[in-house]
């Protein structure tokens, strides 16, 4: 038998894993936003270099063209993609952040996958404009 009484026996948690105010809770769903948004990080990945490739591919592709500076658009490309993926991280990131700082528990699945698809939509406008206006500056007046 224990020597406390039934009162401070209920205020300790039992399995600090299910206590909110316990560390371990708080890391697994930091963990489980990382992995969620990690594992499409895949699919945001082929859609963005997807467009870009074809892009690049469909203004490369014009014969009467001709193209100075090749490899500043490979460049420009890769540092673009290398950007993209940088405020990737940002959805997770700010999950992070207002869990841990504002104790809030996180998007749900379904708000996590509208993120994930508004975004990808404005990243998908976004490097089209990138390449075109890219595009437009290289070969103007050819």
């Amino acid at each position: 038998m224990s020597s406390y009484p039934p009162s401070q026996l209920k205020e300790r948690p039992q399995n600090t894993k299910d206590h909110p105010e316990s560390s371990t809770s708080e890391v697994s769903i930091g963990r489980e936003m990382i992995i969620w948004w990690e594992k499409r990080r895949i699919i945001y990945n082929v859609i963005i270099i997807s467009l870009s490739v074809y892009l690049i591919y469909n203004f490369w592709d014009y014969p009467w063209r001709k193209i100075v500076g090749g490899q500043t658009i490979i460049m420009d490309a890769i540092v673009f993609i290398l950007l993209a993926n940088l405020l990737y991280s940002l959805s997770w990131g700010l999950g992070l952040m207002s869990h841990y700082i504002f104790k809030t528990r996180g998007l749900n699945k379904t708000g996590r996958w509208v993120l994930f698809s508004l975004g990808t939509l404005i990243s998908i406008v976004i490097t089209d404009l990138y390449f075109v206006f890219a595009f437009d500056v290289l070969f103007a007046g050819r």
